[in-house]
């Protein structure tokens, strides 16, 4: 007869699993980092496997929903500080200018209270900043800002509606993202009906943007920023078959016209996500088509589509490879016309190179259109440690055509490295460094300084994240 594993490994699981019951049972507001905490350190003993951590953090999760408390109010905070090194992050290099360096600090506090299936509400305060931006013996103006502050009404246990100011978070972040990866984040002012059962769930999100409040007509005119004056969003995400999920996404964002404040520009975004999993094995293709008549004025028709395989618990590895396509518009395009997908909200940064060489569609890429097949590699070193190689093909959909001149699609290649330590549940300590290889003509689209193609552009950056559960107190 074979075993699936050692009649002590067995033994092991059962201790481990009644071990974590009885904390759960003495203590339902055992904080869920200290249920890590130890479930790592059993990892480390090798008292227990991964996948077993895993199953008994699923079956904590079960237990703390099904002993949800009438009121509870948590203090949490975040503290990230990142010092970077630039020599071409987001351009290209020059022989004339001199690296960047600099450290950014994030410092976030989060008051979260929950009244049963009442409603619920979260509050975020957030100051970003540079270190030395402020004269630290005058009074300087505050960074201190609301990132989140909404409040769910639940009307049934399926149905709910968020108000306020709101993380916009969908799918794999390619549409709609908080872009943590900016110090400041992003967020947005909405409203978010709720629908969740066993087999769907589904969000409509409606915003509408002013300057100021005001006595007539409506103007959104934002000063060093742009952003959408109307947003109409759908997602639907449901389960259509054991090992399949469906995923939709159907929005439309509206800019205002330059000479007219009450017309809006809108354009219409419709497609969705297929994805199959199988034990190891994980397979997905996303497709999204673009139309309608942008603040350009021109009549627009883009597509995106991006496959992926991913084989992960190939112990310690786990391998993704997948592209991107977008769509360009041909330099014999009339000019009333525009072809070039643009990823709404998106963040880029996660998913074309960390660099941000190309992550401003269209502009990046000079209205092209971009493909960007890429290989992620991610290896779990220890339950401590973590490392990620990741690696970019560029170029452009489109042939471009730069003051006349033909150039060729391939734009260059990146690589980028990552080492990851986490010594508790909520310390994080990263270091990532990228660079890439350029083409002269990527040098040329990008309208760079001449022989810039010959400086490899690279990247450095060591990221401190601390996420503590400073107070939690649960109201009978």
């Amino acid at each position: 007869m074979i075993y699936s594993q050692k009649p002590c490994s067995c033994l092991n699981l059962i201790v481990s699993g009644l071990f974590v019951a009885v904390l759960l049972s003495v203590s339902p507001s055992v904080k869920a980092q200290s249920t890590n905490d130890i479930l790592n350190l059993m990892i480390a003993n090798k008292t227990i496997t991964e996948d077993q951590a895993d199953s008994l953090r699923a079956e904590y999760a079960i237990k703390q929903q099904s002993v949800l408390p009438d009121k509870k109010f948590q203090l949490d905070a975040e503290y990230r500080i990142r010092p970077e090194y630039r020599e071409g992050y987001q351009q290209m290099r020059n022989d004339t200018a001199s690296a960047a360096t600099f450290t950014g600090q994030r410092t976030r506090l989060n008051f979260s209270y929950t009244n049963s299936n009442n409603f619920s509400s979260l509050i975020t305060i957030q100051d970003i900043r540079v270190w030395g931006q402020q004269d630290p013996k005058s009074i300087t103006p505050s960074t201190l800002q609301l990132f989140e502050g909404w409040v769910e009404p639940r009307f049934t246990p399926e149905f709910s509606v968020r108000l306020g100011r709101q993380r916009l978070v969908y799918d794999n972040q390619r549409l709609f993202s908080d872009n943590n990866w900016r110090t400041g984040a992003a967020s947005y002012d909405a409203v978010c009906f709720k629908y969740n059962n066993d087999k769907i769930s589904t969000d409509l999100v409606g915003a509408f943007n002013q300057s100021s409040d005001r006595l007539l007509g409506t103007d959104f005119a934002p000063v060093g920023f742009t952003s959408f004056k109307l947003l109409v969003m759908n997602y639907l995400k449901a389960k259509i078959f054991t090992n399949t999920t469906l995923t939709l996404i159907n929005a439309g964002d509206g800019f205002q016209a330059t000479d007219n404040t009450e017309k809006i520009y809108m354009r219409y975004t419709d497609g969705g996500r297929l994805e199959y999993e199988q034990g190891r094995f994980y397979a997905t293709v996303a497709s999204y088509y673009q139309w309608g008549k942008p603040v350009s004025g021109k009549k627009e028709s883009g597509w995106y589509v991006q496959p992926e395989i991913k084989l992960s618990k190939i112990s310690p590895f786990q391998f993704r490879l997948g592209a991107e396509l977008f769509s360009g518009t041909p330099s014999d395009t009339p000019k009333d016309e525009d072809h070039s997908f643009s990823p709404l909200l998106g963040s880029g940064h996660t998913f074309n190179g960390s660099l941000d060489l190309f992550t401003r569609f269209p502009n990046d890429v000079a209205g092209f259109g971009f493909v960007n097949p890429y290989l992620f590699v991610l290896c779990t070193l220890s339950p401590k440690f973590d490392f990620r190689a990741d690696f970019h093909y560029f170029a452009t959909m489109e042939t471009p055509l730069v003051n006349k001149i033909t150039l060729n699609k391939y734009m260059g290649v990146e690589n980028d490295l990552l080492l990851g330590w986490k010594p508790n549940a909520f310390t994080r300590v990263e270091g990532g460094f990228s660079y890439a290889l350029l083409s002269e003509d990527c040098e040329k689209l990008k309208k760079a300084q001449p022989g810039s193609h010959l400086l490899s552009p690279y990247f450095f950056y060591v990221s401190f994240s601390f996420k503590p559960v400073l107070f939690t107190q649960i109201f009978k």
